[in-house]
């Protein structure tokens, strides 16, 4: 427990790392990437109302999350940046 204390102690900005790691990662694997398996693997009768409507729906949400996830990476960048500049070594303990 104390191992772990110091690590927590001499990375305080740790969540803005772990907010780094979610733009990049949780976004995309939760909201971009089914989107365009669902888009390769959908099935629907060519030229109907239905697949252009749902093909219209994918884009925008495909879209739509690419720009918050670099939107969250470029936030959690910045808190990284804005944390590192007031930073002293073991300040929190």
């Amino acid at each position: 427990m104390v191992f772990i204390t110091l690590i927590a102690a001499a990375v305080p900005f740790f969540g803005d790392f772990v907010g780094i790691c979610g733009a990049i990662g949780f976004t995309p694997l939760d909201f971009v990437f089914p989107v365009i398996a669902y888009s390769k693997a959908g099935k629907f009768p060519k030229g109907t109302g239905l697949q252009l409507s749902v093909q219209l729906a994918n884009v925008v949400i495909g879209t739509w999350f690419s720009i918050v996830a670099v939107l969250g990476c470029i936030g959690a960048v910045r808190c990284v940046v804005l944390d590192i500049q007031t930073y002293k070594f073991f300040h929190d303990m």
